[in-house]
């Protein structure tokens, strides 16, 4: 796969690396393509292998004793996954799966250890992104604790319509299911259904066909903001 400035966001992990170590951990990889739905990392897992999104999304998850599914982090072209059990041979922390369909490469974890010791901005690559998912975990921990569930829901869809916003309209062409957004903001698909429908009702989000559409972002975020 060739790379240019503009293959991977300036913020992931393949983002941050020069082309030097990328020509050395894209030498060592294997590349494999997985369906929407496909466990990249189950929990249980005995490899500690890395993987590296290079097209597509993958979500980190886990389930309760109960059966629950808690989804807390997204993965998106250029992030890594996988690199806690990696670096410290512990079991893994929680399953994997392919948001969509997607392509991912893979490496062992030797080689990813070897790498960081010889390539000072992948270390420091790495580095970054650890500390930005535990300041983005700590803000979901304080939410947790000081927001409702519903209050944590219209936040969820305020982000993913500012993120697709287009002059004030967003449209979200294949947008996460109820169970997936309750799993993502720890509550039940019954409450966020009924959240959605005031929502519906208060007109700032509707449907198009499959798509989840906001006619205005201005007016969500004041509908947020109210609480």
């Amino acid at each position: 796969m060739q790379r240019n400035e503009l293959t991977f966001p300036k913020g992931s992990f393949l983002g941050r690396i020069g082309q030097d170590s990328w020509d050395q951990l894209s030498s060592l990889w294997t590349v494999n393509s997985y369906r929407s739905g496909h466990f990249l990392i189950s929990a249980d897992d005995e490899s500690s292998d890395v993987f590296f999104v290079l097209d597509g999304s993958v979500k980190a998850t886990v389930y309760t004793d109960g059966g629950r599914e808690v989804s807390f982090l997204t993965f998106n072209n250029g992030d890594c996954i996988g690199e806690f059990s990696a670096i410290d041979e512990a079991p893994r922390s929680s399953d994997a799966i392919a948001e969509t369909d997607c392509i991912a490469a893979r490496l062992a974890p030797e080689q990813f250890r070897q790498l960081l010791r010889i390539h000072s901005d992948m270390s420091y690559g790495l580095l970054t992104l650890l500390v930005g998912h535990l300041r983005y975990l700590s803000k979901r921990v304080v939410d947790f604790n000081a927001k409702s569930a519903d209050e944590r829901l219209r936040e969820n869809l305020l982000d993913l319509a500012e993120r697709n916003c287009k002059h004030d309209e967003a449209l979200i062409e294949k947008p996460p299911t109820q169970t997936e957004l309750a799993a993502f903001v720890f509550s039940s698909r019954e409450s966020v259904a009924r959240e959605m429908g005031r929502m519906r009702k208060a007109r700032v989000l509707g449907r198009k066909k499959r798509a989840l559409h906001f006619p205005s972002v201005k007016l969500l975020r004041e509908y947020v903001a109210k609480g």
